[in-house]
């Protein structure tokens, strides 16, 4: 659900919340305007520094995937499919659990059936050296490739490094900008350094770790670093449950956070465009109807959770906000596209940053496209500015010398 004044502006009043994040001389010294572009995300799109649309038709769209948000994958990736931009034409390629790689012939079936309800072909693909698609006896060429895919082997640079070495053009940041925001630890390491308040937490590499989280007062999150979408996240109240919540987070990575947990309000922002030339969206709140943001509130229970956009809180903390996604996403040496979250303190009004999605959700019900909606750009549009600005980055990087000369 979508609520909004008839302004488009928060109507809560600006004395209900102290903005607090990055100090003015972070924000200066990076090499990028920040400020100037916390604000520009106003400004009409259309134009810029991407290819011309014209010559390029072709997006090759991967989903499923190895990790256990595959699920969500699918129906993020047949609501890109319904949304490809005018003069585009797709080839699909399902990803089953193990790895391989399958070619769909009617991508148009997928994007319409039912989640759940589609019966995926098994024609064995595989990408060559030269950037094709070999389906049996056929290579398919295609301009761009966006892989809607979440979590581990999809979204933490594993894949992106291979499109590298292919010489494919891809949407969304490259092998180490994906790495990093893929693991939770080290996102929050780049984003302090860079200045961004970030909650205290404990990393756990084994389930005997428990005394690393001693100095953390109750209540605590559990969370695997390396995955997205609330899967394998616990909220703990008493000491006694800690142990199961570890062992169980341990089930889907080998690297566990536990973090103090605050009465907080979540905020996200959407980040779009190059490293240094990325703008910001509106700020979105996320109200979930249960204790915290689960797996099942976000894409199970329909009525799980309220999209607030914009947020209902003061122009300052939105603008605060806003300044900070940008240098998340630069510090991060981000790419494409990203949604960062945030916790917005209910007692003291202090902003933490909590993480990055660089390859956020899709589906009819995710924030990154309805924020981008909201600051007027369409989920058709949104589509074509992230293959353009895929193209926009292959170009660059082949005007990069590879010799000494």
């Amino acid at each position: 659900m979508l609520r909004s004044s008839s302004t488009g502006r928060s109507t809560a009043p600006r004395s209900t919340i102290k903005a607090a994040g990055a100090t003015r001389t972070t924000i200066d010294r990076l090499s990028c305007s920040s400020t100037r572009r916390a604000s520009a995300w106003t400004e009409p799109f259309g134009t810029g520094p991407v290819a011309s649309i014209k010559n390029f038709r072709t997006a090759l769209i991967l989903c499923g995937g190895r990790s256990a948000e595959r699920e969500v994958s699918l129906v993020s990736s047949a609501a890109v499919l319904r949304n490809l931009p005018k003069g585009w034409k797709a080839l699909l390629v399902w990803i089953d659990p193990a790895g391989h790689w399958f070619f769909q012939s009617a991508p148009a079936r997928f994007a319409e059936a039912k989640p759940g309800r589609y019966r995926f072909k098994r024609v064995p693909a595989r990408l060559d050296f030269d950037g094709r698609l070999i389906v049996g006896s056929r290579r398919l060429a295609f301009d761009a490739c966006f892989p809607v895919l979440h979590g581990p082997y999809g979204e933490d640079g594993t894949l992106q490094g291979m499109l590298d070495l292919f010489g494919v053009a891809y949407v969304g940041s490259d092998a180490l900008g994906s790495s990093l925001g893929m693991d939770k630890d080290l996102a929050k390491r780049v984003a302090r350094d860079a200045g961004l308040p970030v909650l205290p937490y404990a990393v756990l590499n084994g389930p005997s770790e428990l005394w690393k989280t001693r100095e953390l007062p109750l209540p605590l999150f559990v969370k695997p670093a390396r995955l997205g979408s609330a899967v394998g996240v616990y909220k703990v109240k008493r000491r006694s449950e800690l142990s199961a919540a570890v062992k169980r987070a341990f089930r889907f990575d080998s690297k566990v956070l536990v973090e103090r947990g605050v009465a907080a309000r979540e905020l996200e922002c959407a980040v779009l465009g190059r490293t240094c030339r990325a703008r910001a969206s509106e700020v979105g709140e996320v109200r979930p109807n249960a204790e915290f943001y689960s797996y099942e509130a976000k894409y199970e229970d329909s009525d799980g959770a309220a999209l607030l956009i914009p947020a209902e809180v003061p122009e300052a903390v939105s603008a605060e906000i806003r300044t900070m996604a940008l240098l998340a996403f630069e510090a991060l040496g981000l790419d494409g596209l990203a949604r960062v979250d945030f916790f917005l303190d209910k007692n003291t009004g202090k902003i933490w940053f909590n993480e990055v999605n660089t390859i956020p959700g899709f589906t009819s019900i995710s924030m990154y496209p309805k924020l981008w909606a909201a600051s007027g750009l369409s989920f058709p549009r949104l589509v074509e500015r992230l293959l353009l600005l895929a193209l926009d980055r292959r170009r660059e990087r082949a005007r990069l010398r590879i010799t000494r000369d």
